[in-house]
């Protein structure tokens, strides 16, 4: 399967353990950053988010009249608006 590209913001010192563990485990940072979020994932802890997850577009998905292109659509818009409005306060320095 194709890697696909993103960005992530991290917390310095996340960011430094992730460094030194690309080093010290010969790796590269993309390599740690995936097999930590697939170990969280395969862990249990991330069951009641997607739980959760699930139940919301249940209830959404009953009350709309949206097709699942529109619906993906309007969503990617709502993501995009909130991390503008984030970066807008991180500059800011709300």
């Amino acid at each position: 399967m194709a890697k696909k590209k993103t960005t992530i913001y991290l917390d310095p010192d996340v960011l430094t353990a992730t460094k030194a563990a690309a080093l010290t485990s010969n790796r590269s940072e993309s390599a740690v950053i995936e097999d930590a979020l697939r170990s969280y994932l395969r862990s249990g802890h991330a069951d009641a988010a997607w739980d959760g997850l699930r139940e919301l577009l249940e209830r959404v998905g009953y009350t709309s009249d949206l097709d699942e292109d529109a619906a993906l659509a309007e969503a990617v818009t709502e993501v995009r608006a909130v991390r503008r409005e984030r970066r807008a306060r991180t500059v800011s320095g709300e």
